[in-house]
């Protein structure tokens, strides 16, 4: 991504005077432009990265042709019970995976939209290229800057607190921004200004010492200027985000071998503690199940273990859990959850109880903004529909779920940070 000298500076600066440890900045250039984000609406990004397998996740139960491409893999009508025995069913033909029965119970609320057949055209099977137009919204794959970057150029450069982050391990390259830096936080006990371990009582006479040096006046526009300002704005931004989150309570315990859920907990803690903070991203590795997506048990095949099983069972688990907190704080009217996954899956089972690379996949939008239900159309699975890989064919774009988001969500002009005019899904 093109990036000025004067961002280069910034960034570098950043990332010592946190501590060579922490992962980003979070404090934008102060420049007056009116921000078009919605007051008060928060949106969370849930990425299931490694291609999640669709056809197993909203099962077409009553599709024959879904039976016979996976005659180990498929779920029977009979089969779509979750552990206390409850019904997995959501229309008269698909289910949810029986694993996934918190989200089952969002979806009966009204509170989950699940968007059919999202792809793109021209799909591409490699997780990098894949993840690229995703993240960026350009299906060349050619763009430098995320979607979520673009849009944050226009309604996030104003603002002087926290109104980004990423949680866990990396910055997704949706928050790739030409203006504004967004933080990636993996931990928020390495998230401060780092100070000798030798001596921690010293912490407090280093730390005046780092802000004395760092807020000497020069010129904004020279080196020393734009290193010393970062630099102590970068820290005094940590230190905030130390005070604020020290000040969350809650009542939900999140599982500490969850991974979505400890991610999820992090922006429970942001939401909850620093209002402006606004737009949050969260990953769960592990969905290339090309083998291992069913276990066994005694020589018998399970489909309620396996490695597609447990990873859907973190993922339902961590949005219940997630929903709940934003509740208890009065919150879950202004959370918005996207999911989505680099690819789906192919149809036909392979030999090892797995699934190859796909193409079309269901997404998952979930909360109270939301207009529960179905959306989209399935695509086919009949011979003569598949591509020439035995993949499906799209049905709706992945860019008009992000332009309803943009449109109707964040309030934002979806064709700026898109580049086109992309029809809404109808779910908010």
């Amino acid at each position: 991504m093109p990036i000025t000298r004067r961002q280069f500076i910034k960034r570098g600066a950043g990332a010592v005077a946190v501590g060579m440890i922490a992962p980003g900045i979070w404090l934008k250039q102060a420049q007056a432009r009116t921000t078009a984000t919605a007051q008060g609406r928060k949106f969370v990004v849930i990425e299931l990265t490694g291609g999640n397998d669709g056809f197993n996740t909203v099962v077409p139960y009553t599709n024959s042709r879904y039976h016979s491409l996976r005659p180990m893999l498929s779920f029977k009508e009979g089969e779509l019970r979750n552990d206390l025995g409850g019904s997995m069913i959501i229309s008269n033909e698909f289910g949810l995976h029986p694993a996934m029965s918190e989200i089952k119970q969002l979806y009966d609320e009204g509170k989950v939209a699940i968007v059919l057949g999202v792809g793109y055209p021209n799909p591409n099977l490699s997780h990098f290229a894949s993840m690229d137009i995703w993240h960026t919204a350009d299906v060349t794959g050619l763009s430098g800057s995320g979607w979520l970057g673009r849009y944050a150029d226009i309604a996030l450069i104003a603002e002087t607190g926290l109104s980004a982050a990423a949680l866990g391990f990396g910055l997704p390259k949706s928050f790739n921004a030409r203006q504004v830096i967004i933080p990636n936080i993996f931990d928020f006990d390495l998230y401060r200004f780092i100070t000798d371990p030798v001596h921690p009582d010293d912490h407090i006479n280093q730390l005046n010492a780092f802000n004395k040096a760092a807020s000497r006046s020069f010129s904004s526009d020279t080196f020393l200027g734009a290193i010393t300002n970062t630099a102590f704005e970068s820290v005094n931004g940590a230190e905030q985000v130390q005070a604020a989150i020290a000040g969350y309570r809650s009542v939900i315990a999140y599982p500490e071998n969850n991974p979505l859920a400890v991610g999820f907990k992090m922006v429970a803690q942001l939401i909850a503690t620093i209002p402006a903070a606004r737009m949050f991203y969260v990953q769960m590795h592990g969905f290339d199940t090309h083998s291992g997506q069913i276990g066994g048990r005694d020589g018998q095949t399970g489909k309620l273990v396996g490695d597609h099983a447990r990873l859907l069972r973190w993922f339902s688990e961590a949005v219940r859990l997630f929903y709940d907190d934003l509740s208890e704080h009065g919150l879950a009217d202004q959370v918005l959850m996207m999911q989505w996954s680099e690819f789906g899956r192919r149809p036909e089972e392979n030999a090892s109880l797995g699934t190859d690379h796909g193409t079309a996949a269901p997404m998952f939008i979930i909360g109270n903004p939301v207009q529960g239900g179905l959306y989209g159309e399935q695509p086919s699975l009949a011979a003569s529909d598949l591509d020439v890989a035995g993949n499906v064919r799209f049905k709706v774009d992945f860019r008009e779920v992000y332009a309803t988001i943009l449109d109707k969500w964040l309030e934002a002009d979806s064709r700026a940070v898109l580049g086109a005019q992309f029809q809404h899904a109808g779910f908010i």
